[in-house]
């Protein structure tokens, strides 16, 4: 492990995969390595049991493992003196750069297809089969925070349950065709839709009594950011739905809804949750293996 870290362009990609996973060519741009380059030190981090890797094909991508105590408390010290290594500055600034290409990227596809993703939501699995049971685990008269609510059919269902409901996304396309679809329907009355990243909301502190995800995080640049702006702007004791895709090898999917993530890790999502401040986190049953629910309160002792 210590002949692992004993490299500066090692240390290097430990400190920009605390942040969050990376692929090969992400690290690369950042660190201004070549790909060789950064796919032999990944080899010693992977053996020496520092990174993990995950996916397959164009979806690779490596994160540090924190399983592991003594890995813990070896990446804590690394954090903690991550300034003390070379090139910080550069590296902190590209890795944002990359952050934001991501996101720009995610953007940029919902614009363009806002108007052609209905056509392929057979790829996705069904939202009837869950959503009404989802929903029923707010009581009506709730204010309701709908994270990437694309195209507005979940803000109109919760709508229709009696609570007030703001829907964020961040394509302004999204949005336009979710404005249409509310105007059009003369029993919404209570929506309010805002431009905005959902790990950058654009709501207040403490302003609204839950958040649904619904597929949100595998859009996401970083998923773990959304979860500390929900415990943000969720009142104590409100509850935090997640709906997301399990892990899969679906290229058509990933092509056709723009997914940054090939599904995600449930205990990941859990682990989240954990560090945002949400407790009674559980796992909600449904039919089709490729979705998974998992629910959770905002520890009121952290409001």
């Amino acid at each position: 492990m210590f002949d692992a870290l004993a490299n500066s362009s090692r240390l290097r990609m430990v400190r920009i995969l605390l942040r969050g996973p990376l692929n090969v060519s992400e690290i690369s741009t950042v660190l201004g390595l070549s790909q060789s380059n950064v796919s032999h030190s990944l080899r010693k981090l992977l053996d020496a049991g520092i990174v993990v890797r995950k996916g397959r094909g164009i979806w690779v991508y490596y994160r540090l493992n924190r399983q592991d105590p003594v890995n813990g408390m070896i990446l804590d010290g690394i954090s903690s003196g991550m300034k003390e290594i070379e090139n910080y500055e550069n590296d902190m600034s590209e890795l944002r750069l990359c952050y934001d290409k991501r996101r720009s990227e995610a953007r940029e596809f919902f614009d363009r297809v806002a108007s052609e993703l209905d056509d392929v939501s057979y790829l996705m699995p069904d939202p009837e089969a869950y959503l009404e049971d989802v929903i029923d685990m707010y009581p009506a008269g709730s204010t309701i925070l709908d994270a990437g609510c694309g195209n507005g059919e979940l803000v109109m269902k919760l709508d229709r349950k009696g609570m007030s409901v703001i829907g964020v996304d961040q394509s302004r396309e999204m949005l336009s065709k979710a404005r249409k679809k509310i105007a059009a329907d003369c029993s919404v009355c209570n929506v309010e839709l805002r431009l905005g990243s959902a790990e950058h909301l654009p709501i207040a502190d403490s302003s609204v009594d839950g958040i649904i995800a619904h597929m949100l995080l595998h859009h996401l640049s970083e998923p773990s950011e959304f979860f500390k702006e929900a415990s943000r702007v969720c009142k104590g004791n409100g509850k935090c739905i997640v709906i997301e895709l399990t892990p899969h090898e679906d290229f058509n999917l990933k092509r056709m809804q723009g997914d940054l993530w090939p599904g995600l890790d449930r205990n990941e999502v859990r682990e989240w949750m954990l560090l945002a401040g949400f407790i009674g986190i559980e796992e909600i049953g449904t039919d089709d293996e490729r979705v998974f629910i998992i629910s959770g309160v905002l520890n009121e002792r952290r409001v």
